[in-house]
Formats: C-alpha cells, structure tokens, sequence
C-alpha cells in the first residue's frame, strides 16, 4: 500500500526540480512507516533558531537547507553538539557565511535544528537500485569512516526478517554491535527493523532511487537516524518484476539429430574438431554434415544446405562466417529445427555492426520459438549422450553440470573433473548469450536427473531478478555454485550518497546469488574444487570438522582455515577421548587436531581407527583427513570405514601432500571411490566450508518460505 503522504512528499520535490528530499522530507517518511525519528525543525531566522533550540533542549545540530545542496558538510552547512545560545548564534552566522562562499548561487530555504543525538555505535544502512537486480539494501558499520573501512553487506529487497538479521551478523565487525571492549550491547532488532523498513520503502516507492542513513546511532533500546538522504530515481518509475519462462533445452543438449554447418575435412578447421569430436564421442543419434562443396565430410554423407537435409533435426551447431550466419538460421526455421548453438564470432563481440546482425538472427529465430546458445561460443557438451559439439573431447560421465560465459572455462573444469577420476553431465559455453542465459539452463538443470550440482561462470547478467528465481528453484535440490567474473571496484559510477559508492556490481551480485541459496565462490580453483567435493560428498549434519593428520604442521594450516570457512573444531566427547587412547599408540596427540604423527608413515591403519571410533559420534560431522607423507595403501586401510561414515552422512575428504608417486597413485583410488582429495590443507576445508554453506541455505530458504 502507498502512502498517500510519502507520495505528496515525492511530488513537492519534483515540482521544485529537486532530484533529492531534504532530510525533514525523509525522516518524515521513516516516521510514517513506522520508524520512529525526531524531525528537524526547519527555522528561516537566527532568531527562530535561537527559540527552537532553547525548546529542543542543548546539545542540538543546525544544517542547512538548500534545493541546491545535497552534500552539506561539503559547503560546511552542518554545526554539531551546539551547546548553549552563544554557540548557536555563532554557528548559524557561520553556516551562512560558508555556504554564500562555497556555494553563492545556492537558494537558502533555512537552517534545520534537531536535538544532539547521544553517541552510541553507529551504522549505515542504505538502499540503491542495481541495474542488474533492481532494489537493493546495504548494511555496515557507519560514520565517517564508512568509505574507508568498507565492512558491509547487501541483499536484494524485499527482505524477510531472517535475512536482514543474517545481513547484520555477516559483517566483519559484528561483534561491536553484541558488546565487546567497551561498547554496550546494542538493540539488533531496532536495526532489523529499519532495514525492513527501507526494504518496503524501495518496493513500493520506485520514484525512489537511493536511500543513504548515516549515521544511524543504535543504543542498548532502539536507534535513531542522524542523517537521511533520499535520492529520486532518474529513470521512468516502474516495479521490480522476475520473469523465468520455463525452457526445453533437451532437443539441444540431448539430441536425436545433429547437422555441423560448416562441417570441414582439413584438420586445422574448427568445423572438422566438432564434427570428428561428436562421431569419437560416440554419439547415438545421425549425423549430418553441411557442407556447400563436399559430398562427404569424415564418412558422412555431406548435405549443401539444412534445408537438403531428408530427416528432421533437432539441433544445427553453426560454424560458418557471421555474415552467413542469418542465411543459416533462416534455412534452421524453415526446416523446424528446435535449437542452434553458433560457433561463429562477429557479432555483437566485435562492435556496432555486429551486435546489429546480432540481433536480426534473433528476431529470426524468436519468432520461429528456435532457442540460440551463442554466438561467439564454445559450443555445448552432454557425456550422458555422448554428444561433444565442442572442444576438447572430455568423455568423463559424472553430476556436475557447467554453465559458462567463456568457453575456456566451460572445458577446464569438466577436464579437471577428469583429471581427478570423476566427471560431469553437461557443459555449455554461453558466448555472447544472444539468447539462451544462465537463469534458462540452471531453471532446466534443476530438474535434470543426471546433475547433482552446478558450476556456473558469469560475468552478469541483465535480468537479475530472473537469475536469482532460477538459482532459488535449482537450490532446493542441487548446489548452484557461481564464479563472478568481471569485479570491477566499487565507486567508479558518478554517485551521490555513500551506498552507491559502497555497492559494486561484485558485491550485490555475490549477495544476490548467496540469498538465493547460490555459493559464491573467489577464483576458479575454488570453483573446481566445489565441484569435486558436491560431486562426491552427502550434506553434512553440521559444521563441526574434526582434523586427523600425520604432519602437525599441515594440521595448524586446516585449524587456521577453519573460522573463515564456517567450521567448528570439533569438542570430542570424554566418553570417545578415552576411547581413542586406548586404541592409539602412545605417541598419537588425542586432539583436535588429531596428530598421528609421522610414526603414522608405518602404521596406516591409525587412520581406520580413529574413524571407528568417531564415525557414529554426533560430535563430528565431517573428517579432514591428512596424510602427510609416502603413506602406502591409505586408501586400502580405511576403505570400509569410508563407507561406513558416508552411511552415517559423516563428510569425509583427504588432503594428501609430500607424498610423491604415493600420492597419484593413493589420491586416485581414493577419488575413484568418491573421497575428494586435495594437495593443500586449507583449501579442503574452504570445500567443506561450501557444503556446509550449502545444508544452511537450504535451511534458510525453507523457513523464508514459511514466513512468506
């Protein structure tokens, strides 16, 4: 419901040409929403300031008012902590001096007086609208340091109250606002509640573009807002809106039938790898090549164009110079096929031209319901079918889907996979995504029986709000993790509060996957090694990790990763202390970590154990194990008990180093089996910090769905 109010509010100020509400205007709006602030007096005499704030009662804060100032501390129109007459009069004759210096042709409406707030912890909250994800709020630790020490979070509106308390605990410094040296405990719920408020304000007030509170002063009961800048859209008011129309992609990703245009017999031709990568794929369905001058291309009976073709078919991989390309696509309608995915480049990659041409194929193939992946792609990828309309050739058959704009690394991580002894179920490189987008493919992959988790690769997307409801669908069955690509740094757009200056499109994209249920992930090793790890390992119970390891050294290295990756070390129970000490050697360190030490090199079956004894112990819900030396057999010695700890969804990884031929040949069997196993402590326990990051979003969205 929109206030009729805020509305008439809005409208003074465009009436007077103001892209911005003075602060009375927008305090005035917290206060009919239900927040509660003291509104500043606005007084047009030295006089009337005097009066106002003999009746406010010392310390008070004069500003000035101005249609042409916004930023008043800039033209020195603010005075704080005035405690008697004298010091009012003498600020206010030098707030009129400074502005008539700094800022001569300014129009004066007055000088604001309001009541000194009393210090306390301040933060900032602050709202803009993403061009990528519309209404988005901010949240840190205010003042005047806020562009400088940068602690803050973002989520996209509307906000339910889990998540505006789950923005709040997510700064660094989280622990000012629960009392610690010195500062008093302060009232978190008071700062929900604003952060719901200003969730609601850009909702149903578009004609709002940015909303900046700093600072907002928070006591032991309740906060008050200090400063408030509201800043007017400049764009046509309109609503958010997400729109995810559901997409078929199993005539392209899992065809009967395929036609390469411009299918090639040289070698050094991009046509001859994709065509000779599908027949040594193995690929179940026919095969037609197209090609203007051959009649045969590797075997296969050569057609000149699609429209020649005698069968149906399901999909065309297009290979051919871009001017050619819309010949292509029109032949593509003419003969019903249902899906394209363009090799070629030219277009809009290259520049005006390009994105023209760019465009008229899609008109094309939009109004023949003809889906596009590409142009300027890598192509696509399905093991399952043995359909490979890409390079390189990876036949590794496994459950981790990859979406990628760049084609380079849509192929490394299935050739990673393989090089770790697993696989994956579908691989397609985007391009210039013309038309098929990440939000269409990871709607359809959540329902793919043959993909446990998605890896995606983006450097952004337009409709954000459409990706995020495609990454909330997918996650309540299967892992979306994303790599964002293209962090550009924050601030680099002309801004006129701080929290435009705050919110770079890295960090609102990375909150907005993260409150979709999504795992934002830093670099594309730990895109791999997310992969490796949803791929293998059950969700686990929990985030208490227990370390067991050979080398104490490579133990620090895990237990120091562990705070920033969301993990516990685990408290063993006397009850299993007790146990474990009579079971191990003298010389085992019963801990956390767990230090078999190097006598461990001889004895590898101290790591079968300890997992007998702790597997079934509620206190531990995953296992680090490190092997530290040439251990031989270590897979030998503790396979039943692995699987006795996946029956109990015990999460259990191998971090395996210094080791040399030992270690390929003991890593492999153990990945062979489903154990994911890392060459470096820190990042296996960064893999099981996503898993667990993962089991908490599904929880968190199951309860936003109830309190919806």
């Amino acid at each position: 419901m929109r206030n009729k109010v805020v509305l008439e509010i809005i409208r003074s100020a465009e009436i007077e040409n103001r892209n911005f509400l003075y602060e009375v205007e927008g305090k005035e709006i917290l206060n009919l929403l239900g927040i509660e602030n003291e509104k500043p007096i606005l007084s047009t005499s030295e006089e009337e300031v005097i009066s106002v704030a003999k009746n406010l009662g010392y310390p008070v804060v004069l500003k000035i008012v101005s249609p042409n100032i916004l930023h008043k501390s800039d033209v020195g129109g603010v005075a704080l902590n005035l405690r008697n007459e004298l010091e009012v009069r003498e600020a206010y004759r030098a707030i009129l001096k400074n502005v008539n210096t700094k800022a001569p042709r300014a129009k004066i409406k007055g000088v604001s007086v309001s009541k000194m707030a009393p210090p306390s912890i301040e933060v900032i909250i602050g709202a803009i609208r993403d061009p990528q994800f519309g209404a988005t709020i901010m949240f840190g630790i205010g003042g005047v340091m806020v562009e400088i020490i940068r602690d803050t979070s973002f989520r996209v509106a509307p906000l339910v109250e889990e998540e505006a308390e789950s923005m709040i605990k997510e700064i660094r410094t989280y622990k000012i606002l629960e009392g610690t040296r010195g500062f008093p405990k302060v009232d978190v719920s008071a700062i929900v509640e604003l952060l719901m408020c200003v969730s609601k304000i850009m909702i149903d007030y578009p004609e709002i573009g940015e909303i900046d509170l700093n600072p907002v002063i928070v006591y032991e009961k309740g906060c008050k807002t200090v400063d408030a800048r509201f800043i007017l859209s400049s764009a046509e008011a309109k609503h958010d809106t997400s729109i995810l129309s559901p997409s078929d992609f199993d005539s392209i990703l899992g065809p009967q039938s395929v036609a390469v245009v411009g299918a090639s017999a040289n070698t050094e031709k991009i046509g001859y790898k994709i065509l000779k990568n599908i027949i040594d794929a193995s690929f179940r369905g026919r095969i037609y090549p197209i090609n203007l001058k051959a009649d045969e291309v590797l075997g296969l009976k050569a057609y000149p164009r699609i429209i020649e073709v005698p069968d149906n078919i399901d999909v065309a991989v297009i290979v051919v110079p871009a001017a050619t390309v819309i010949t292509v696509i029109e032949d593509c309608v003419k003969k019903g096929v249902k899906g394209a995915v363009i090799i070629s480049s030219g277009f809009k990659d290259v520049g005006i031209e390009g994105a023209a041409l760019e465009r008229k194929i899609l008109e094309i193939a939009r109004g023949a319901n003809l889906r596009i992946i590409g142009p300027n792609c890598q192509g696509v990828s399905n093991p399952n079918e043995g359909f490979c309309a890409t390079w390189p050739l990876v036949r590794n058959v496994g459950n981790v889907a990859i979406i990628s704009q760049s084609g380079t690394i849509a192929l490394e991580i299935p050739s990673f996979l393989a090089r770790n002894e697993l696989g994956y179920s579908k691989a397609v490189a985007l391009g210039n995504k013309s038309d098929v987008d990440e939000a269409d493919l990871i709607s359809w992959l959540a329902d793919d029986k043959n993909t446990k988790a998605i890896a995606v690769y983006s450097e952004g997307m337009p409709e954000g709000r459409k990706l995020m409801e495609a990454i909330r669908k997918a996650s309540m069955r299967k892992a979306v993790i994303f790599l964002k690509g293209g962090r550009t740094e924050a601030g680099k757009r002309a801004v006129l509060a701080h929290t435009g200056s705050l919110a770079g499109r890295a960090e609102v994209f990375t909150a907005a996957v993260k409150q979709s249920g999504g795992i934002s992930v830093k670099n594309l090793e730990e895109l791999c090694a997310a992969s490796k790890t949803f791929s293998t390992l059950p969700l686990p119970k929990g985030n208490k990790i227990l370390i067991v390891t050979s080398s104490g050294g490579s133990g620090i290295l895990a237990s120091d990763a562990c705070e920033d990756a969301g993990l516990t070390l685990a408290t063993l129970p006397p009850s299993t202390v007790e146990k474990l000490r009579k079971r191990l050697p003298e010389w085992c360190i019963v801990g956390n970590p767990l230090d078999l030490t190097g006598n461990a090199l001889s004895f590898p079956n101290l790591y079968a154990d300890v997992l007998e004894e702790i597997y079934s112990d509620e206190s531990v819900d995953m296992v680090l194990l490190i092997y530290g030396d040439p251990i031989q057999d270590s897979f030998k010695a503790v396979r039943s008990n692995i699987e006795k700890a996946k029956l109990a969804e015990l999460a259990v990884v191998v971090c395996y180093l210094g080791g040399a031929e030992v270690q390929a040949k003991e890593s492999k069997h153990f990945q062979r089996h489903g154990v994911p196993v890392f060459e470096d402590p820190s990042q296996a326990i960064v893999a099981l910090g996503y898993l667990n990051q993962y089991k908490k979003n599904v929880l968190r969205i199951r309860s936003e769905k109830k309190q919806k």
